[in-house]
């Protein structure tokens, strides 16, 4: 592969500061790079970290064939039925709390998009799967981080005159602090 530095905001980028060279050299690919590289290996199982989380998928699977639904749709875990947290009240928690550090209401449907949307992840994702199993109260509040996170992205795309209201901390899902004084 052949790269090229080029002029960026008037002056050639420098090879002495690689920090600087980061974010002032473009690359340039030559037309006889272009060509479609191999696509690597299939990953067999039992090779990877990954795996941890596929394994307990199929076992999953294995369970409810089991249980007698071998030809119906794959059988989907919930939050609930893994682990002794309940999404609803977790979500309505998170929505409370941000609704009044804001001094406003919200709608009731988004406390069910936020249970929602934390089961559909949990049924894809091995490793918010596994932060949810931790033992304790640990479980619980990762997914109040998460559900910060997502209360924050969905008050940006609705309302975003409260988002910009919000903590900075409460995009990256820390606690709130105490309401300010009014």
């Amino acid at each position: 592969m052949i790269i090229e530095n080029e002029m960026i905001h008037g002056r050639l980028a420098s090879m002495a500061n690689p920090r600087q060279q980061r974010f002032t050299t473009v690359r340039r690919v030559t037309q006889a790079d272009a060509q479609p590289k191999p696509l690597p290996p299939p990953r067999l199982p039992g090779l990877g970290e990954w795996d941890l989380g596929a394994r307990s998928f199929a076992e999953e699977q294995r369970r409810c064939e089991e249980a007698g639904a071998p030809h119906g749709p794959p059988c989907r875990t919930r939050i609930e039925d893994d682990t002794p947290i309940v999404t609803r009240a977790a979500a309505e928690r998170v929505c409370q709390e941000a609704s009044l550090w804001l001094g406003e209401r919200f709608p009731r449907g988004w406390a069910t998009e936020l249970a929602e949307r934390a089961n559909v992840v949990y049924q894809h994702n091995a490793r918010f799967r596994r932060l949810l199993r931790r033992p304790g109260n640990a479980g619980r509040d990762w997914l109040y981080v998460f559900m910060r996170h997502w209360l924050s992205a969905l008050l940006a795309s609705r309302s975003p005159h409260l988002a910009q209201r919000l903590p900075a901390g409460y995009v990256v899902g820390h606690d709130s602090p105490s309401p300010p004084k009014l």
